[in-house]
């Protein structure tokens, strides 16, 4: 009977759960999140934790210890290289699992784990930080930029009344001369609406007098 053994044997023996702890890590180390069912997850959490810490350590003797689980050395040069400083100084919670539901087929339970500082996420923060450190120096470039422009616009009200008196007087000018130019349009129509009166008058008087005769 199995009294006080809280490790779920997952329907393996212990060289076949070895294998398979060693495969999944491998796998969340490379890729930082990989699909699997609930409870082979909740095993690997443990495991993938405990590598982790190794990492954080640095030192030969727990570099030596990861890579008898793991196998892999490029998978143990990212771990203490990478994922490792990641977590220095965080103590704990280095992944977590989020159920997806039930797989179709043999309804199995999914669920993904993954890291909680991945490459991207970090970036991001990187990214804050720098905005956080350059927001002040932008802000006095601000206040400079502010400062030389209010000097020209105190100096930019004295000039502007004179545009707009030159601006008034050259429309006065125009409107003037437009209605010089329509007074002298209207004369010379008033002319020859006279003079064609005039001809046609004595068109009139030619025709009387030859009637007469």
């Amino acid at each position: 009977m199995r009294h006080l053994k809280s490790k779920k044997t997952l329907n393996r023996k212990a060289s076949h759960r070895r294998a398979l702890l060693m495969n999944l890590s491998n796998a969340l180390f490379k890729h930082e999140s990989i699909k699997t069912t609930n409870p082979k997850a909740m095993e690997l959490k443990g495991v993938a934790d405990n590598l982790i810490t190794l990492a954080k350590r640095k030192d030969m003797h727990a570099m030596r210890l990861a890579f008898a689980f793991l196998r892999d050395k490029e998978i143990v040069r990212k771990l203490f290289t990478d994922i490792g400083n990641r977590y220095a100084d965080i103590s704990g919670g280095y992944t977590r699992v989020l159920k997806l539901g039930r797989r179709k087929g043999d309804n199995a339970p999914m669920a993904l784990i993954e890291l909680t500082m991945k490459k991207e996420e970090k970036k991001k923060e990187e990214k804050v930080v720098e905005k956080k450190k350059k927001e002040p120096k932008k802000a006095e470039e601000k206040k400079v930029v502010k400062e030389k422009e209010k000097k020209p616009e105190e100096k930019a009200p004295k000039e502007k009344p004179k545009k707009e008196k030159v601006k008034k007087e050259t429309g006065k000018k125009e409107k003037e001369e437009k209605k010089k130019a329509e007074k002298e349009i209207k004369k010379k129509e008033k002319a020859k609406k006279e003079e064609t009166k005039k001809g046609q008058k004595k068109k009139e008087e030619k025709r009387k007098e030859t009637k007469k005769k």
